[in-house]
């Protein structure tokens, strides 16, 4: 589709979104598909939720794109897979509700950390519906929806965002995620367990960084892990994409970003524009896809007991 077809088109389904005070307070049980929803500030996003056979209810795994939005060629991936296994799918759809296409070329444009009210209004509005276990559900999220699933998993962000809900994410799934920043509410604590899956030979959102969180959080307590996947490259759940070096793309993987809280601002902004570069390598690694689908499924078996 040519990009400016697309862009309209965005425009069009954004502009149709329904108006704040017309949204449902709570799903029947028959509700399914297109689901909107209000983030608390002031976005009206979309989800797509979907089930699997049987009356429920069932527990259920929020998944969170990637900066390329949706369609997603992982989630369409991992979506089928998991209801295989018992478990309702809703896809979060950031972007449309924003009028964005995608923010890979522009990583500043809507930041990860500013999703956090995304998951947890999707949280909110699926804990309503009949068909769903509220007590069971977990965040998954890849590469941007990675950082997602991840700052979601703080004390903090569940403190500021569920606090009143009554509702709260079971454990957290971040694919890729990146993990550079330094930001305060990253040190004080997480409020479920989080398994991190990456590749060893990630250029975009390196391993390592991930590995030195996660080793930081345990030092405090924390329930983090990262499992890391030999010769996998960023996105290697994505079936069917060969390894391919992406040359548009914002690149801060050899920089540190530093932020005065989770909301911001950025303390080094000017560092981190310098820092950053162009171009990342992505693509499918059958090996790393098999034993990653082998390890969500006993996380989410552990995780939903």
């Amino acid at each position: 589709m040519n990009r400016w077809v697309a862009a309209f088109a965005l425009l069009t389904v954004a502009a149709c979104a329904p108006a704040m005070d017309r949204l449902k307070p709570a799903l029947g049980a028959s509700e399914a598909g297109t689901i909107w929803f209000a983030t608390g500030e002031r976005d009206v996003l979309s989800g797509d939720l979907t089930f699997p056979p049987g009356s429920g209810p069932f527990p259920a795994v929020v998944l969170m794109h990637g900066c390329g939005g949706l369609p997603s060629r992982t989630i369409a991936g991992w979506e089928p897979l998991l209801r295989s296994w018992g478990y309702a799918t809703f896809v979060v759809d950031s972007f449309r509700g924003r009028s964005l296409l995608e923010v890979c070329t522009d990583a500043l444009a809507l930041t990860g950390n500013r999703r956090i009210p995304d998951a947890y209004a999707a949280l909110r509005i699926l804990a309503t519906h009949p068909k769903i276990d509220r007590n069971q559900v977990v965040l998954m999220g890849f590469s941007h929806g990675g950082i997602v699933a991840l700052v979601a998993a703080t004390q903090w962000a569940r403190d500021t965002y569920a606090g009143d809900a009554g509702v709260a994410f079971r454990a957290f799934l971040p694919f890729y995620p990146y993990c550079n920043a330094v930001i305060p509410e990253m040190t004080r604590g997480f409020a479920a367990p989080v398994r991190i899956h990456i590749g060893e030979l990630d250029d975009w959102t390196p391993a390592r960084t991930c590995e030195s969180l996660a080793g930081a959080a345990r030092s405090n307590g924390a329930d983090v892990g990262v499992a890391v996947y030999k010769n996998a490259h960023h996105a290697f759940d994505g079936a069917g994409r060969s390894v391919q070096y992406v040359p548009n793309v914002d690149n801060a993987a050899d920089c540190t970003p530093r932020l005065a809280s989770m909301k911001g601002p950025i303390l080094n902004l000017v560092e981190l524009k310098q820092c950053m570069r162009k171009g990342a390598t992505v693509g499918w690694n059958r090996e790393a896809t098999e034993e990653a689908q082998k390890n969500v499924r006993a996380q989410l078996a552990e995780f939903l007991k």
